[in-house]
């Protein structure tokens, strides 16, 4: 009994560190040998904004430039106020993840091939002056740990200061965000 007990024991230890590099984003390969993606592989671009209901969505997106590789999960995206000198300083919150709870998916890439997020600004006018204090950012820097160190991608646009009032969500295939 005791033995079986202690084969268990290492299984489940086993199988719990897997997972944990999974979860910690050890660059392992796949089942079928894909590699995690990493940034000198990926290139991170603004799309084509759609506004809906007082919000615009712009498309941000990762396009796989080597061979097939591994994303997941939810960017983080901070407004900055950007300009000529490229500044990194923060502009308010960082967008809000509107993921929570909700499992990622593994999308596995073909060099060539992109996956998205819509990133989502709501219009400071939708606020009140003293709930917003409204300041405009020139570029965000895009990150997506352990796959993206941090990115800086030009986006001009209006945020608020006091309260987050832009969202990102899990990554979905193509160019739309959507």
């Amino acid at each position: 009994m005791k033995p079986l007990r202690v084969l268990l024991s290492a299984g489940l230890l086993t199988s719990g560190l897997a997972v944990m590099s999974g979860v910690l984003g050890a660059s392992v390969a796949d089942a079928a040998g894909n590699r995690s993606c990493s940034l000198p592989h990926l290139t991170v671009k603004v799309g084509t904004a759609q506004g809906a209901a007082g919000t615009i969505f712009y498309p941000i997106v990762f396009t796989n430039t080597g061979t097939t590789c591994v994303l997941s999960g939810v960017p983080r995206v901070q407004p900055v106020l950007g300009g000529v000198v490229r500044s990194n300083r923060s502009v308010g919150p960082a967008a809000r993840n509107l993921s929570m709870g909700q499992m990622p998916v593994r999308h596995v890439i073909a060099q060539g091939h992109s996956v998205s997020v819509a990133f989502g600004v709501t219009e400071t006018g939708n606020y009140s002056a003293r709930t917003c204090r409204a300041k405009n950012a020139g570029a965000v820097v895009v990150s997506l740990a352990p796959f993206v160190s941090p990115t800086y991608v030009a986006l001009k646009i209006s945020v608020c200061t006091k309260i987050a009032s832009t969202t990102t969500r899990l990554l979905t295939p193509g160019i739309s965000g959507a």
